[in-house]
């Protein structure tokens, strides 16, 4: 009986929290991968369940980012201590090649699916150690297996969301986003009949569309979109302002179609940061109308707010609160500018000597890590601190209700769950040691070597 061992690993945060979110996707579609090969396949996330490190399976397969890496590597050097082999990927893996060797036989660059049968050729082989794979080819989404759903965790994830991707790659290329050197610039996407044999067989309440941006292409979406109509399902997504408003018979289409929720990365109210960024397509002076437009088609809007940008003030944090105060945002995901490996902002930065925070714990995109030339490390931590706690009181959460009201009953519970966060989370950087599992005994030095 041989066993393959898929892992997340503990350190992801959301919000400022830890804890459960969302299941990984990416571990569901390797399963499915691995049933040819293994007789046995567990898929254990930590922010869900504990991993029992009693075990010794032939094979571990983890996926992290940046702020999972130093747990990561803790649990590779575990596993292969006790026998097992361990292959690394995933975003921050990608960008960190050599890093990732130091803890695991073999790493990943990029998308594993077109690399799963050389590396599996290679660990029946005894060639696992030592090797790179570099994905040099975009796997054809039609070929994507059905992912293993069925093996997560029987727990509730972020409002009993499920995941599931029809896109993936994107052009636009973002100064401080992994997602162009991870996936590419072409833009690909599932036929629309997987998506609708996916919905059928693992239904729920609401689901998540992982993609980028589910509205990349308009007669993609107008195919999608039509698809879920007749399956009666609320979901929610990611997308660019001014793609969803472009088109309105497709934006009052999205909204028949079940979509309550969208999330979209503002990143700032100052156009010529935004133009630094790569990010000119976001249109400052277009917000307004365009969160407007997808308000009246009953849909929430999730603004994603950045702070700390190099021209960010303390002035700025007041200036975003009353825009998206006046524009009545359903909800704000705000983070702090974290040069994360494998931006160009990373690149930048380390090469003039800024950054002056290496623990990848930290690298959460809540922590400042580099020298700022307008804030301090305890004055972003307060404003921060301060926006939010205002943006989730009380008053904020009544006045910005009409707005939002197509949606009650997801806007009121999720504001609610950000106002009970914020405010029974101490002000300032929250640098946690990961709990101790039952059956194991962390050092820190250990856990963070790299």
């Amino acid at each position: 009986m041989s066993k393959l061992l898929l892992v997340a690993p503990a350190g992801l945060e959301v919000q400022g929290v830890r804890g459960k979110h969302v299941h990984h996707l990416n571990l569901g579609i390797l399963a499915a991968l691995g049933e040819k090969y293994f007789t046995d396949i567990e898929i254990a996330e930590e922010e869900f369940s504990p991993i029992d490190l009693n075990q010794t399976p032939d094979l571990v397969g983890m996926t992290m980012m940046t702020c999972q890496a130093p747990r990561g590597y803790w649990l590779a050097d575990h596993f292969r201590k006790k026998g097992s082999k361990v292959i690394m990927g995933g975003s921050h893996t990608s960008f960190r090649l050599e890093e990732g060797l130091r803890h695991a036989d073999a790493v990943v660059n990029g998308e594993v699916e077109d690399l799963w049968p050389q590396i599996m050729q290679d660990f029946s082989g005894g060639k696992l150690e030592g090797k790179v794979y570099h994905a040099d080819t975009l796997p054809d989404l039609a070929k994507i297996p059905m992912p293993r759903k069925d093996l997560f965790f029987k727990t509730n994830t972020t409002f009993n969301a499920q995941v599931i991707q029809s896109g993936r790659g994107c052009p636009l290329g973002c100064k401080f986003c992994t997602v162009t050197q991870m996936y590419g610039k072409t833009f690909r996407t599932r036929p629309v009949e997987h998506i609708v044999e996916e919905i059928k067989r693992f239904p729920s309440d609401v689901y998540f569309f992982v993609d980028d941006n589910i509205f990349f292409s308009h007669k993609y979406a107008y195919e999608l979109f039509e698809a879920l109509l007749p399956l009666k399902i609320k979901w929610g997504s990611q997308a660019s302002l001014e793609l969803i408003c472009r088109d309105e018979e497709l934006l009052k289409l999205c909204a028949k179609s079940g979509c309550i929720s969208l999330f979209v990365g503002f990143e700032s109210i100052d156009q010529a940061t935004l133009n630094g960024m790569h990010k000119s397509f976001n249109k400052v002076h277009k917000y307004e109308q365009n969160i407007k437009k997808i308000q009246d088609a009953g849909i929430n809007v999730v603004g994603a707010f950045i702070f700390g940008f190099e021209n960010d003030t303390p002035a700025t944090f007041k200036q975003t609160l009353d825009f998206v105060m006046k524009s009545k945002l359903a909800m704000v995901n705000t983070g702090v500018m974290t040069p994360f490996p494998g931006t160009e902002v990373f690149d930048t930065l380390e090469k003039a000597g800024k950054i002056f925070d290496h623990d990848y714990e930290h690298y959460t995109g809540g922590n400042m890590v580099w020298k700022h030339p307008n804030f301090n490390q305890e004055e972003m931590d307060r404003l921060y601190y301060e926006f939010r706690h205002e943006f989730y009181s009380l008053g904020s959460i009544a006045r910005r209700f009409w707005a939002n009201r197509r949606q009650p009953l997801y806007y009121l519970v999720m504001n609610f769950a950000h106002y009970w966060r914020t405010h029974h989370r101490k002000q300032g950087r929250q640098f946690d040691v990961l709990k101790e599992a039952p059956a194991q005994k962390l050092d820190r030095e250990d856990m963070f070597a790299a």
